[in-house]
């Protein structure tokens, strides 16, 4: 794939019709699927009520068009979250849903050109099963939940496998909070959940990676943090006095203060304006950001590469931000290229 000037959007989410209708009226690993008049009626494993899923999740010519309209040249797409192995499911159907959320996602997804980030549970399988996701099935990554199912947060040593394995196979991880996070159970925050909660969740959980030392023992890992970095970014300098001198004294880290891991890791520009974009360049440096949408959600960016534009960031700075750096991050494979 030849991209003189590319604008990839690296913050999709789908779920693949073909799936739902494979799976409608029969249980696949605790899965099903009914076709009903506003979408697709999902019930997942654990929960109580079903899900509805839009035609704007899973109609991939619609999003098609959209992202034409946007000028964008690549899309790489995420399963959505909540499709994603739940905490009730054990680890053998947890591995073959993914599996199954992969393929399908990989299969929809070739036909427009785009790449796909796996889907991975937290077992003891996990950096296996990513090495087999990459170098076997083409993955460009993985996109994982703050608060996974398997482990209490990023923090966790239950996912030291998966950092040496991505970090190994040089694979980005995309950190994703979940829908229902730890801080849904802030009192009265209910209304808030989509709205601040799961910045919350993604504030955490990575100030916790960052603090357990998860960068000082493998620096190769490529971590890319969605909306904007939660407020991460914004208090960086709270979180260097909390460390220097406040409860968080007690983390041994590598570096002198939190905030010098900022540079290190990557942050989409889901943050919504064209000042907090600027900000996150001048912040962490413009080749460590990268152009997002959040599609197909309400509260993403429906003009992604108009905010980028609007930054007031120079022309290489741009550039570098619409599509150069996750041109670098998340390379076409030679055996996918054409002219």
């Amino acid at each position: 794939m030849n991209e003189k000037n590319p604008v990839i959007d690296i913050h999709v989410h789908a779920l693949p019709a073909a799936l739902l209708a494979e799976i409608a009226g029969r249980d696949a690993d605790g899965w099903s699927a009914e076709r009903v008049d506003a979408g697709w009626r999902v019930c997942v494993p654990g929960l109580d009520a079903p899900k509805l899923v839009r035609a704007p999740m899973t109609d991939a010519g619609r999003r098609a068009e959209w992202a034409a309209k946007q000028g964008l040249t690549r899309q790489v797409v995420s399963p959505w979250l909540d499709a994603q192995p739940t905490g009730a499911m054990r680890a053998g159907a947890a591995r073959d849903w993914a599996r199954r959320l992969n393929a399908a996602l990989a299969g929809q997804e070739r036909e427009y050109g785009n790449q796909v980030l796996a889907t991975v549970p937290v077992t003891e399988h996990a950096p296996a099963d990513l090495r087999r996701a990459v170098e076997d099935e083409g993955m460009a990554g993985l996109i994982l939940s703050t608060n996974p199912p398997g482990a209490e947060d990023l923090g966790d040593p239950a996912l030291e496998g998966l950092w040496e394995a991505a970090a190994g196979l040089g694979a980005p991880v995309v950190l994703h909070p979940p829908t229902d996070g730890p801080a849904r159970a802030l009192p009265g925050s209910a209304e808030f959940g989509n709205t601040y909660c799961r910045l919350v969740d993604t504030t955490l959980s990575v100030t916790k990676l960052l603090l357990s030392g998860v960068l000082d023992r493998y620096p190769r890992l490529r971590l890319v943090v969605v909306h904007g970095g939660g407020f991460l970014p914004y208090q960086s300098m709270r979180l260097d006095g909390g460390h220097r001198a406040d409860a968080l004294s007690g983390y041994q880290i590598a570096r002198d203060k939190p905030s010098d891991y900022l540079r290190d890791l990557f942050f989409d520009a889901v943050a919504l304006r064209p000042e907090s974009v600027r900000f996150l360049a001048d912040t962490a440096g413009a080749d460590r950001v990268l152009l997002g949408s959040d599609y197909p959600f309400p509260l993403g960016d429906a003009t992604p590469a108009a905010t980028v534009r609007s930054a007031g960031l120079d022309g290489a700075a741009t550039a570098a931000v619409l599509g150069g750096n996750a041109g670098l991050l998340f390379p076409v494979p030679a055996r996918s290229a054409h002219a």
